[in-house]
């Protein structure tokens, strides 16, 4: 069924000086709705928003990870998180990263995740899923990463952006080889890369 509003230009600015006006908080922004559905970013933005500080461990026995950022040669902050030297199998590893909600002063953007999930769909091909899987008897990958380019408001300097982006809250997902689910949340320092 189709239905079409006809508004003159009157009755549609009385129209919106009715309606009550409010901008999204950040969960808002990040959690899913009814209008845009289950959209697998926003769900993994909102899990790792939703959890208490103390839910993150600072490391993990499993494997390492580590965060850092750098300036591309165009002005962008780049950053970049990866899992590594696995001490257990890890298949179909899943990186997902959150910026603090200060981020949102400095880069220009509409959400703060960085994340490799959308890789998740093509886990079903076996050489997907291979590339993704990394263990202590496998040589390569040696590690599984993700990364995200963003722009800086213009009056902001890298030096700005990292004063703010000092932390980052990590979610790592995998399944096991008897494909048992796994799910950790690490808190971490984001490194300086600088040019040599």
């Amino acid at each position: 069924m189709l239905t079409i509003s006809i508004f003159t230009a009157c009755e549609k600015i009385e129209a919106l000086e009715s309606k009550p006006v409010s901008i999204p908080t950040t969960a808002e922004k990040t959690s899913p709705t009814k209008e845009n559905g289950d959209d697998t970013m926003k769900v993994e933005s909102a899990d790792i928003l939703k959890k208490n500080s103390y839910e993150f461990l600072s490391d993990s026995k499993n494997f390492q990870v580590e965060a850092e950022t750098y300036q591309s040669a165009e002005g962008r902050i780049e950053i970049d998180v990866r899992v590594s030297k696995p001490k257990t199998y890890m298949k179909n590893v899943i990186v997902s990263g959150q910026l603090p909600i200060n981020a949102y002063e400095v880069l220009y953007t509409p959400d703060l995740l960085i994340t490799n999930i959308l890789m998740k769909k093509s886990f079903s091909d076996k050489a997907v899923s291979k590339d993704f899987t990394i263990s202590p008897s496998i040589k390569s990958p040696g590690g599984i990463s993700a990364g995200r380019s963003f722009n800086l408001f213009p009056e902001e300097t890298f030096e700005d952006a990292i004063a703010k982006l000092n932390e980052i809250s990590i979610k790592v997902s995998w399944v096991d080889k008897r494909d048992k689910p796994h799910t950790e949340y690490i808190k971490t320092k984001i490194q300086i890369k600088r040019p040599k």
